[in-house]
């Protein structure tokens, strides 16, 4: 106790500030303030009192221009240090943005803790135990079940580059989230005093370690960061989950779930997604498919290891007895235990496929592949166990066991390949010449023809890959990944998307493909409609590609499509893109509904409200247009949101209760219908908001120099946050940037226009109906509150700053203000709408964490501009301040933690 004492009494008080009077945070508080007092005493002590001093200094002043100050102090301070000071306050400010996340990510539990009680989940409305309540108010019992008994969520983990932290830092900055709760437990006296030294400890070494990622991470890197996730937090969630959901549904409809239930799956684009990535290859994702494989393996034989000690029952059924050769050549230990003798069939099995994965090939014991008989196997000694009594004991590990096969497979999270629609073009024209000449409905007539009357592949497999070494880069690589789908062990992909779909012929030309290379059972194969022009005429193409002859058949009348969020919203502007996704989903659903299809939208989803993502997972799930979801729902979880919301078992439970109570919730809400007036005031705020959006990012003639002056867009691809090039066309220019660096420069700024620029055209649809759309639709009412919410962390004082220092032609100054002014215009229209004193003043959480992180980043945001202003005035390439370069580098980073946003 008194080693934590003197550290907050002692420390430099530009990390203590904070909130003592609000109970609900006051946990929070003390646990920042820990962290903060660490770190400014390890600072201290292997930098000298005067680095304290400066983040002393500036951090008040940081504080006090909010309260009148000028903020040209800081910048005036900051512009006095030199490159190395730059570099030192800037990792100051970024550490501690980063303990305090850890710190948060803690409370997050503990208040979810406290909230559930002795209960299995939260009471709450947006938990699977307040949902399950509120639906039976008007549903039978049966029919609850039913629904949570046929849904599933499919959680698909991609590697966006949006997490800026270096691994070795996310492993320390884990461990603090851990020693926090521990602290605020109920350890004392010594037990506390030696938490707060290993604490010390951890700082210390984050304080020693390299803030700054000097390499781009490979693919297989982002995809053992994947695995790393499902191993250490969603491995034991998922189970976890589904026991509480049990003890919920025995309270609530008086049986558990079914075993066949499969309310969750995972999947994941890390070695699969190579739209624009060239360092995805096949040989790529044949690495990563044997990785997970292993993975996989290795955590079903920890598992059948603590099922073996369970199942030493020596009763079993007869279907049991004869897979373990119980009626014949048996040795005496397994006509004793035959529960331990399946176990162990089933271990040596799984011990194969590790050295397979390893680079074996021939195994005197088959390596085990497929799921459905790894689950065939384990149901098996289910329902023996229970035939003979012994259902408790079943209910155990057991059913952990068999729930872990449903929701993970043998690889954990199969694969989605994405690859762009033109290289697939590319591939048949090399297999069929001329094919890229013909129209599409050429196109359509012949790959109908070849799927459906031809049996046999146009080349043997040898002249395939003749053709596919012929090819050059990327167009040769689409035939090798087809190849490799081909020859991969069963159940390794989920689906096939594809990037850029503008008609049927995309969608067949890729099931040409796989035919070609020798699929047996293609994996779903996927159209992504991302542009405005490409949502407007998707339900065309989805027609086309019914009609065309056999397909339906051939795919037993279903379909995937997914929605592409952040791609339109670059596109057209967050209004018009909003808008046009909602409008797009009803006239496919119609279109399918038409053709009977059972249609799934996969939702490539953002962490960021730029880019579709909603921090309100409920709410979102239930914005959805009606009977769009109907129990299935696929989505995206990307870059630092995977850390955030499944990071940590227990936070990985909340995050998979609130999806599965969304899909249930909407499954039984009954919606008013979408008033004409309110579909007319859409659409023509939509053409209003696009027109004014494109107006300024395609066509004002300063947009593309004031972007690459004002934001640090230039400079990110020197952070090396993902393997993917920041450009799908590295000589083109805004059209051709992604949406996640485009999201991530504009957020560093403060600015955030991505997210709002065109909404204040609001202002001129009718204040009465746009009242009618806030208080009675709750798609428009969620989107607006997610505008708003964004709105309410830009900082315009902030984003002139970088003007003011980055920007030197007047006509581009001249733009600045003119989008400085829009925001205000646009702020306006928000508030008129919602009735709001200020955006989002009513969310006290937010306005607590804008309080407590607004003085650090913003620190950092003069800091990153002074170090743009230095390195721009000389040789881009320049090594000679690497002290300047890491400054900016760290400052990026800590911005965006800061921010707990970044693309």
């Amino acid at each position: 106790m008194l080693l934590r004492r003197r550290l907050v009494s002692t420390l430099p008080r530009s990390f203590l500030d904070l909130e003592k009077s609000d109970a609900m945070v006051a946990p929070l508080a003390r646990s920042v303030r820990l962290v903060g007092s660490v770190l400014g005493e390890t600072m201290t002590e292997h930098e000298g009192p005067r680095l304290r001093d400066m983040v002393d200094s500036l951090r008040n002043k940081a504080r006090n221009w909010r309260e009148g100050a000028r903020f040209e102090e800081i910048v005036a301070d900051v512009g006095a240090l030199s490159s190395r000071e730059l570099r030192d306050v800037a990792r100051a400010f970024a550490h501690f943005l980063a303990l305090a996340n850890a710190a948060e990510q803690e409370h997050r539990v503990l208040r979810l803790e406290q909230l559930k009680g002795d209960a299995p989940l939260p009471p709450k409305l947006d938990s699977c135990a307040g949902t399950i309540a509120k639906v039976l108010e008007g549903n039978k019992k049966e029919d609850v079940l039913k629904q949570l008994s046929e849904q599933h969520v499919e959680i698909v983990l991609t590697a966006h580059p949006t997490e800026v932290h270096r691994r070795t830092l996310l492993t320390k900055h884990r461990r603090v989230t851990e020693l926090v709760g521990s602290l605020e437990g109920r350890a004392e006296g010594y037990e506390k005093d030696e938490l707060v030294r290993e604490l010390k400890g951890v700082v210390g070494a984050l304080w020693g370690s390299d803030d700054v990622r000097r390499a781009k991470p490979t693919p297989q890197k982002e995809a053992r960061g994947g695995l790393a996730i499902v191993e250490t937090s969603l491995w034991d969630a998922v189970p976890n989950f589904l026991r509480r959901l049990d003890a919920v549904l025995m309270k609530e409809v008086g049986a558990p779930l079914p075993l066949s239930a499969r309310p969750l799956r995972f999947a994941s684009w890390m070695g699969g997604d190579r739209d624009g990535n060239p360092n995805v290859t096949a040989r790529v994702t044949e690495e990563v498919v044997r990785a997970q494989r292993r993975k996989g393996a290795e955590l079903y034989l920890k598992s059948l290891e603590g099922l073996r000690l369970d199942l030493s029952v020596r009763e079993a059924t007869d279907d049991v007895w004869e897979y373990v050769g119980g009626g014949g050549g048996a040795s005496e230990g397994e006509k004793r235990e035959p529960y331990k003798a399946l176990v162990d069939e089933l271990a040596s099995r799984l011990e194969a496929t590790i050295e397979w994965a390893d680079g074996g090939e021939e195994q005197e014991i088959p390596p085990l592949f497929d799921t459905a008989e790894f689950m065939e196997t384990l149901v098996m000694a289910y329902e023996s166990l229970v035939a003979k009594g012994y259902q408790e004991l079943a209910d155990g590990r057991l059913k952990d066991a068999i729930r872990r096969v449903g929701c993970f497979g043998l690889q954990l999270a199969k694969l989605d390949v994405r690859q762009e629609s033109t290289r697939h073009t590319n591939a048949v024209d090399a297999l069929v010449p001329g094919y890229k000449s013909w129209s599409d409905d050429e196109k359509i007539a012949y790959l109908s023809r070849e799927l459906n009357e031809i049996k046999r592949p146009l080349l043997h497999a040898r002249e395939f890959d003749a053709v596919a070494k012929s090819l050059e880069g990327v167009d040769g690589d689409v035939l090798a990944t087809c190849r490799y789908v081909a020859s991969a062990p069963p159940n390794s992909f989920c689906a096939y998307v594809i990037s850029q779909s503008t008609s049927a012929a995309d969608v067949l030309a890729v099931e040409f493909l796989l035919k070609q290379a020798g699929t047996a059972t293609p994996p779903r194969i996927v159209p992504l409609f991302e542009t405005l022009n490409d949502l407007t005429n998707a339900p065309d193409s989805l027609r086309a590609l019914f009609s065309a002859p056999g397909y339906l058949d051939r795919v037993g009348r279903t379909q995937e499509i997914m929605v592409g969020y952040s791609d339109s919203a670059k596109d057209a502007g967050r209004l018009a893109a909003m808008w046009a996704q909602y409008s797009a989903q009803e006239a496919m659903l119609s279109v399918a509904q038409e053709f009977g299809v059972e249609l799934t939208f996969f939702h490539g989803k953002g962490g960021t409200v730029g880019r579709g993502g909603n921090p309100q997972t409920y709410a979102a799930v239930l914005a959805h247009p009606p009977n769009t979801i109907q129990g299935r729902f696929r989505v995206t979880e990307q870059g630092e949101m995977i850390a955030f919301n499944f990071g940590e078992p227990r936070l990985a439970v909340r995050t998979l209760d609130v999806y599965t109570a969304g899909v249930l919730r909407d499954a039984f809400r009954d919606r008013a219908p979408v008033k004409p007036e309110w579909r007319e005031t859409m659409a023509r705020l939509s053409e209003v908001s696009c027109e004014t959006y494109r107006g300024v990012v395609r066509n004002h003639p300063s947009f593309v120099p004031y972007f690459r002056a004002a934001t640090p867009e230039l400079e990110l691809g020197a952070l090396n946050v993902g393997s993917r090039p920041a450009k799908r066309n590295p000589t083109g220019g805004v059209e051709s940037l992604r949406a996640i660096p485009w999201i991530f420069a504009w957020s560093q700024t403060r600015l955030n226009l991505p997210a709002w620029l065109g909404v204040d055209a609001l202002q001129t649809a009718d204040p009465a109906i746009l009242a009618d759309m806030y208080a009675n639709w709750s798609w428009f009412r969620t989107n607006v509150d997610l505008i708003e919410t964004l709105i309410a962390r830009t900082e315009p004082v902030v984003a002139k700053a970088y003007d003011d220092r980055l920007v030197e032609d007047e006509e581009s100054k001249g733009l600045g203000d003119e989008l400085r002014a829009k925001l205000e215009a646009t702020t306006k229209a928000l508030v008129d709408v919602t009735g709001r004193d200020a955006p989002a003043s009513d969310n006290k959480l937010l306005q607590r964490a804008l309080k407590l992180r607004n003085p650090y980043v913003d620190v950092l945001n003069v800091i990153q501009i002074e170090a743009l202003a230095r390195r721009r005035t000389r040789d881009l390439g320049a090594k000679d301040d690497s002290d300047l370069n890491d400054a900016l580098l760290v400052a990026i980073n800590g911005i965006a933690a800061g921010l707990r946003n970044s693309g």
